[in-house]
């Protein structure tokens, strides 16, 4: 099982001077948070795919029991995650082995929510899962910021990171997207549109992304519950 953490973007819609996975978070980066909580007894490695000109990475300490490496990314999210994929083939991971792709801006993953989807990854025979949280808000279809209608949210459900692929089939995923110019905003979705299942792992709206400014004292919040809750 191998961990790869999307660190490329530039947060354009967070509004920050410097990329929101830098941003302080309870004391520590928003990034090293991340990492942090892919701390798990069965992930052998992690690849941080980071911008060309990204040197901030390198002077953050990370709190990962296995290896870190460091691939390029891309314009595109999918292609960040190809650059990552390819580190890891070329690291010698197999057809079968699984890629654990996360998000930078995602950094209170509950224990409880990886071990949930790397649980249902033992018995899953599909080459796809994801983490996901039942959408309880009333959803509304505006247009010129006038309700059209109401949506309806029985089975509807809100991705979330980890995503969990095997690898081979996850690079077939990523060949198509590029090949056929394929519009996709996470790697399942990339799944869904070549047909290919994606099993659901119900996950806890804790783990929520830092996208907004209006996020982030509430992840602080969270963040500091999560690492009391690590001390023994």
């Amino acid at each position: 099982m191998h961990a790869l953490i999307v660190a490329a973007g530039k947060g354009s819609r967070f509004g920050a001077s410097v990329p929101k996975q830098y941003l302080d978070l309870a004391g520590r980066s928003v990034l090293e948070h991340s990492v942090k909580r892919l701390n798990h007894a069965e992930i052998r490695d992690l690849t941080l795919v980071v911008a060309a000109d990204d040197e901030r990475v390198h002077s953050l300490d990370f709190e990962f029991a296995g290896k870190i490496d460091f691939a390029i990314g891309g314009d595109e999210r999918w292609q960040s995650v190809h650059s990552g994929v390819a580190h890891i083939r070329a690291s010698g991971a197999g057809d079968d082995d699984w890629v654990l792709v996360h998000d930078a801006a995602r950094p209170c993953l509950p224990a409880a929510d990886l071990q949930a989807i790397i649980t249902a990854s033992h018995t899953c025979t599909q080459n796809a899962l994801m983490l996901a949280t039942p959408v309880v808000d009333t959803l509304k279809l505006a247009q010129d910021e006038q309700v059209v209608r109401t949506v309806d949210r029985q089975n509807l459900w809100q991705a979330q990171t980890p995503q969990m692929f095997r690898l081979a089939a996850l690079e077939k995923v990523l060949a198509a997207v590029s090949e056929q110019g394929l519009m996709i905003t996470d790697e399942a979705s990339g799944f869904e549109l070549l047909g290919e299942a994606v099993q659901v792992v119900a996950g806890s709206r804790l783990n929520m992304k830092l996208t907004f400014a209006g996020d982030l004292p509430l992840l602080s919040l969270i963040a500091e519950r999560l690492l009391a809750d690590d001390k023994p």
